[in-house]
């Protein structure tokens, strides 16, 4: 169970996002009603080997006697029930999986339908993102600070900063350091991007705190992921003016200011949200290269669904930073300059890194094959460590094909094939499972997975995990892969419950009609 401080936490997040929330993943600031994690299933310590997938190389892929691709279990772990061959796409990837399962105007629509509405523990709602005014009541933006300094714990000596238990003068210097006192009756909204990867945080800091001092992985600071080239808007700075409090697409909180680059005006800022074409990011990752020209561009590293705009090579200059253009995409990209307003900058994509001109089909071919692209991946927590938990992957890969999933309530999202699992037996649950499509998607408390396909009666999955046990009889311990896995739905949680007996959402991300 949640002690008194995770509560708080999860009612913050609960009452941040008002998109219907039954989803979300290890997500500490949600409602014991939502998807957020049980402290008990999810967030302990890694303890056991996870593999990277940059382990997956092609010395431990092997072909067997009928020439197919599997992966070498010599040097590869699996989890009980799960074939060498199930851990390549192409194993679950049947016919008609091609085809295509939304539009590009009826993704517009949903991400319409799925827009969050953040909302204070007094109902006070920041406005839509992209209806965001130009001024803000002072009174609003109060009201979810307020709600942050609720958040520091009563029992300060349980929560440990660099080892040591953190005191309740920690956690009052943090709440004067939002400057809650230095709220305007009329805020003046700025409007920008963020330039790099990062988290952003509960408290102006980048302070890591944890429950346990063996603890590396579940930084209660965190509140969310910071992705590059994101808008968001800026409501406020901290006393150190080191730190902006920012809205984004379905959350707010602090963030380096040096992550967000301003716009000259509100309609610079939405001008550049609708580039008439652009470059996404399908791999896991990619990494911009060291550029002796560009310490702003030098070595960022770019995520799954990353958005860039996309230069036409009749536009684009002949040579940037003494590099002749052969070769590569450009990509104009947001840097900050020196008095924190955007400067845009070329920068090259090798065409031989795992990126599309637009967004990638909908289909269910193209979600699996993305999916894998994650497999054996760290799990980050909110988006710490360079990484992401459940809900995270799953924005990043939807991201590919122009789909904006909420950070949270994604199994309760409009305008999709869905199908309310919560009152159904076993039985009944693996019959509604079969008919999904691959790359659907599957909620349960606390988790949010990737639908692959059945096997001999058995549902699998791919997803960021914390914690399981085995399936396997007799099998009680509780493994921590923290990494993306794949597995059937007869893992068990903590409490040695099948994850198919406690899931609760099955949806397609495809227009309800169909």
């Amino acid at each position: 169970m949640k002690n008194s401080r995770q509560k708080i936490l999860s009612a913050l997040l609960a009452i941040a996002v008002t998109v219907p929330v039954i989803g979300g993943c290890n997500f500490v600031k949600q409602p014991e009603t939502s998807l957020s994690t049980s402290i008990n299933e999810t967030k302990s310590p890694s303890s056991a080997a996870a593999e990277s997938s940059e382990t997956a190389q092609e010395d431990i892929v092997v072909k067997t006697s009928e020439g197919k691709t599997v992966i070498d279990t010599e040097y590869v772990r699996l989890i009980d029930g799960v074939k060498a061959e199930m851990m390549q796409p192409g194993y679950w990837i049947k016919e008609g999986c091609d085809k295509v399962l939304m539009t590009p105007d009826e993704i517009a629509q949903f991400n319409k339908n799925n827009r969050g509405v953040i909302t204070a523990g007094d109902k006070t709602k920041f406005p839509k993102l992209d209806e965001f005014p130009e001024t803000l009541e002072g009174k609003v933006l109060r009201s979810f600070l307020t709600d942050c300094a609720k958040a520091a714990p009563k029992d300060p000596a349980n929560h440990y900063l660099n080892g040591k238990p953190t005191t309740n003068e920690y956690w009052q210097e943090l709440i004067a350091k939002s400057n809650i006192d230095g709220i305007p009756e009329e805020i003046n909204v700025k409007f920008g991007y963020t330039v790099k990867r990062m988290t952003i945080r509960l408290f102006p800091t980048e302070d890591r705190v944890f429950e346990k001092t063996s603890d590396k992985y579940y930084d209660e600071m965190i509140f969310s992921e910071c992705m590059p080239y994101m808008p968001v808007a800026v409501l406020h700075e901290s006393t150190d003016s080191e730190y902006l409090y920012v809205v984004f697409d379905s959350y707010a909180a602090w963030v380096r200011k040096d992550t967000v680059a301003l716009c000259k005006d509100i309609n610079d800022w939405k001008a550049r949200q609708n580039p008439g074409q652009w470059l996404v990011v399908t791999g896991r990752e990619i990494r911009l290269g060291n550029d002796p020209y560009s310490s702003k561009t030098t070595n960022l590293v770019l995520p799954m669904g990353t958005k860039m705009e996309l230069v036409p090579a009749e536009k684009a200059p002949k040579s940037t930073h003494q590099r002749t253009t052969f070769g590569d995409y450009v990509v104009k990209i947001p840097t900050r300059a020196s008095d924190g307003s955007i400067k845009d900058e070329y920068v090259l994509i090798p065409v031989s890194d795992d990126v599309n001109v637009g967004y990638l089909p909908l289909t269910s071919e193209n979600i699996v094959r993305q999916a894998f692209k994650r497999l054996g991946d760290r799990y980050g927590w909110a988006g710490d460590l360079q990484a992401n938990d459940c809900t995270g992957i799953t924005r990043e890969i939807y991201r590919c094909f122009g789909i904006l999933m909420p950070r949270v309530g994604q199994s309760n999202v409009n305008g999709v094939y869905k199908v309310n699992m919560s009152k159904m037996n076993s039985t009944q649950k693996l019959e509604a499972i079969e008919k999904l499509t691959p790359g659907s998607l599957i909620s349960m408390p606390g988790h949010m997975m990737i639908y692959l396909g059945t096997v001999e009666g058995k549902p699998y999955v791919i997803s960021a995990c914390g914690t399981f046990v085995q399936p396997a009889p007799g099998s009680t311990e509780a493994l921590h892969p923290n990494s993306v896995i794949l597995n059937s739905l007869y893992v068990r949680t903590k409490k040695l419950k099948t994850w198919l007996d406690v899931s609760t959402t099955a949806l397609t991300i495809t227009p309800a009609s169909t």
